[in-house]
């Protein structure tokens, strides 16, 4: 739903009169109430099984984009409209995450994972592709209403998969044996955890803000509307394949191994980076000469902060004993700096400083990826001090 608004946010904007600033606001709501939500749907995913955890989250997503369609007529309905989708993606998060591991071989679990973490980008790329057109032509509620058939093809898909008598549910107490290849060991220490956790929130600063303020950054440029949602879609498609090869490649890797995060961590540093001096520079220069920069930075930031994320849940998923309630507590940390991220980057951007705001977002992500690296070795010297 995020990714939605923030491709039609120009018609959005002009039809309900809101600028950045709300829809930073209205894009935090969702991710606040996903933040709050996700751990204990987690959990109670982990006990009930997806089927039930996927079919709450379709209908609710599926009520959210009917009422957006239909009744939205102001920015705080739409604000209300996102905060019940987020309750939606609540449930879907680790009903996805909890359906691979049930399903899927060992040696095969990443690269199904990172298959399955390119609907985002994906979905972004045919969006960005069609729908804003489609809004110019007909209106963005014929653009939201089409977004109704995800739900549906979900709700169709558990049907068949139950038809195929795919298993329910993961025994908890079976779940480290048959799905991670790391022998079991004690629970990981909290210090362990909470920099992760941490992190997540960090890194999707930027996740966020480049979902919900892509389109409007490269507009602030000089990029028509429906040429900067093109581009969008481009960075979109090199995400797919670039969480394809990941998934792919981390099969082939220590589950302890964290040098792709770390290294396509650095690289989303690079890009945000890229995006700020571009903003910088055109300001500075008022003719547009620094726009290049802005679309390199926005495309290359597509790929590699959408990337990262998935790797790091990649790794977390394999090594937990219940997957669906170890997505909640990532997706904690994550809901959190994704409900932040936007309203801030709005308040930023709307006063001005769109610049200050990316920067922002690039110190967010390098401290994130700082966090990380700590987080891989904090077991060892634990170890090393109880020892």
């Amino acid at each position: 739903m995020p990714s939605l608004v923030g491709l039609l946010s120009v018609d959005l904007g002009d039809d309900l009169g809101f600028g950045e600033a709300g829809l930073g606001a209205a894009v935090s709501a969702f991710w606040l109430v996903t933040a709050i939500a996700a751990p204990l749907a987690g959990r109670w995913v982990d006990v009930h099984g997806w089927p039930v955890g996927a079919r709450l989250g379709a209908l609710l997503t599926a009520a959210s984009l009917a009422a957006c369609a239909l009744l939205v007529d102001s920015w705080a309905a739409l604000l209300v409209v996102l905060a019940v989708s987020g309750l939606g993606y609540a449930f879907c998060s680790p009903t996805s995450n909890l359906l691979v591991v049930a399903v899927v071989p060992v040696r095969r679990q990443a690269s199904v994972l990172g298959f399955k973490q390119t609907a985002p980008p994906l979905l972004m790329a045919a969006a960005g592709a069609t729908l804003p057109a489609l809004a110019l032509v007909h209106g963005w509620r014929w653009s939201v209403a089409l977004g109704l058939l995800l739900p549906a093809a979900v709700l169709v898909g558990v049907r068949r998969l139950l038809a195929t008598g795919v298993p329910v549910r993961k025994v908890r107490s079976t779940a480290r044996a048959s799905a991670s290849p790391v022998p079991d060991r004690a629970p990981a220490a909290p210090l362990r955890a909470l920099p992760v956790v941490v992190a997540a929130g960090l890194g999707t600063l930027s996740v966020a803000t480049i979902t919900g303020f892509a389109v409007f950054t490269l507009v602030s440029v000089d990029v028509a509307p429906v040429r900067a949602a093109g581009i969008v879609a481009v960075g979109s498609l090199f995400a797919v394949l670039a969480r394809i090869a990941a998934g792919r490649y981390l099969d082939s890797r220590p589950v302890e191994d964290l040098a792709p995060v770390l290294v396509v961590m650095g690289l989303a540093v690079v890009a945000l980076a890229m995006v700020a001096a571009g903003t910088f520079g055109d300001t500075a220069s008022a003719v547009g000469a620094w726009s290049g920069l802005v679309v390199a930075g926005v495309v290359l930031s597509l790929v590699t902060a959408w990337t990262w994320p998935a790797l790091l849940l990649l790794m977390v998923v394999r090594r937990s004993h219940g997957p669906g309630a170890a997505s909640g507590l990532l997706q904690l940390g994550s809901g959190v700096g994704s409900a932040v991220g936007p309203v801030g980057f709005g308040l930023l951007s709307g006063s001005g400083n769109r610049g200050w705001a990316w920067l922002v977002m690039t110190a967010a992500t390098l401290l994130a990826m700082v966090l990380v690296a700590r987080a891989g070795r904090a077991p060892r010297e634990t170890a090393s001090a109880e020892g």
